[in-house]
């Protein structure tokens, strides 16, 4: 499953301080959700546009692959093919035009409440939230819950007694 990360993990927006650094928020509630997909074997990637570091960092801290290049499609199918699977098997979730081409190669295709109109009309499912507003949770919990996982255990155990 691969991800586009501004507008997904983000509400697409960026904060420039005076000295032109640029500050994010993502979700925590999405980190345990992607975190649940790994532990049954589910791989995740962010597909990137351009390098930032912020971006690099995120990815690092949740620990899915970061892939950059100026377009997505081919790094998406170049993912496909080195993990050995056809493109009606793979997942994408982007939220904006840039992310068409993937949307319309992946098996399952996903964006955000706030996404396009373009990406809406192609998704499969389009989640009740906003991007940034924990609708990589949402789908985390969707996926999670098709595939007959033992979802509400899974979660039990992160509740206070």
């Amino acid at each position: 499953m691969a991800f586009d990360f501004d507008g997904i993990f983000t509400d697409a927006k960026v904060i420039i301080d005076q000295d032109g650094r640029e500050s994010i928020i993502c979700s925590r509630r999405d980190s345990l959700g992607t975190n649940q997909l790994k532990r049954i074997g589910i791989k995740l990637a962010v597909i990137s546009m351009e390098p930032n570091p912020i971006v690099m960092k995120r990815c690092e801290k949740l620990k899915i692959e970061c892939l950059v290049g100026n377009e997505k499609l081919p790094i998406f199918r170049n993912l496909i093919k080195r993990e050995k699977l056809k493109a009606s098997e793979a997942a994408f979730m982007g939220d904006d035009l840039n992310d068409l081409d993937c949307l319309e190669d992946a098996g399952l295709a996903l964006t955000v409440a706030d996404g396009a109109e373009q990406c809406k009309k192609i998704a499969d499912y389009v989640t009740t939230k906003r991007g940034g507003d924990h609708a990589v949770r949402e789908v985390c919990d969707v996926i999670m819950k098709t595939r007959g996982e033992d979802y509400e255990n899974i979660y039990n155990k992160y509740e206070k007694k």
